[in-house]
């Protein structure tokens, strides 16, 4: 359960909560559950059974004096996923925050690309987000956080491009199903162009990001309560 506002350590802000980062076993979703996990919550490394690495960033996490357990599901079956949710209430009382950040890069340039590695890219990409929503809008916790982080694609990359699109949408078309119980939704992609919150364009211009952790912790905290429905643009090489 979350703790009082008054008993929340000022550098863990995060303190009681519980977040469940997709794909945390390794790349982005690594390092966004290592910042998380600084931050003070418990942080629930899913991973699609591949246990190893993603004890190893429990590891870490516990480490440095956080903590961490490590889950296992297929997030593009809708029952694993479910079970996945159904431990982790179990294990930890409560889950707050969901940042979605699995994806499967291309194999093949677009002229050979397989209907099967198509469906594949969608399946762990889109599909994972849109049961990791439907999950967030029966278990997740009022006033919780949503947050989709969305990979850079490399040049011909058209598949990868589609699928992040899709999130991008996805994600701005289900805000309203959360709004009564104050769950803000809110993606962190790659690109250029800014976003409609003043609150939020003076907390990244303070932050000035190149990779998503720093802004998938600041949406995560009470102080980005007001920021929802963004589509947030980090330019990988030269910031925002």
């Amino acid at each position: 359960m979350s703790k009082p506002v008054d008993s929340v350590p000022a550098d863990k802000p995060l303190s009681g909560k519980t977040a469940l980062v997709t794909a945390a076993y390794t790349g982005i979703g690594r390092s966004i559950a290592k910042a998380l996990g600084a931050q003070g919550a418990r942080v629930v490394v899913h991973h699609p059974h591949f246990p190893e690495p993603a004890a190893d960033v429990v590891e870490e996490i516990t480490e440095a004096g956080g903590t961490a357990l490590a889950l296992a599901a297929d997030i593009a079956d809708r029952d694993e996923y479910d079970e996945l949710v159904q431990v982790l209430l179990e294990e930890c009382g409560g889950w707050h925050v969901l940042v979605n950040t699995a994806a499967v890069p291309e194999s093949e340039p677009f002229p050979k690309l397989s209907s099967e590695a198509f469906d594949n890219a969608f399946a762990a990409t889109v599909k994972g987000v849109f049961h990791g929503l439907q999950l967030a809008l029966q278990h997740l916790a009022d006033e919780g956080r949503i947050i989709s982080v969305c990979d850079p694609a490399d040049p011909g990359s058209a598949v990868h491009d589609a699928t992040r699109g899709a999130v991008e949408q996805l994600g701005q078309a289900v805000t309203p199903d959360f709004v009564a119980r104050r769950i803000t939704v809110n993606t962190v992609s790659y690109g250029v162009g800014a976003t409609d919150n003043a609150e939020l364009e003076t907390a990244l211009a303070a932050m000035q990001p190149t990779e998503p952790s720093a802004v998938v912790a600041y949406l995560a905290g009470a102080a980005a309560s007001t920021v929802n429905a963004q589509v947030i643009r980090l330019n990988a090489a030269n910031g925002r």
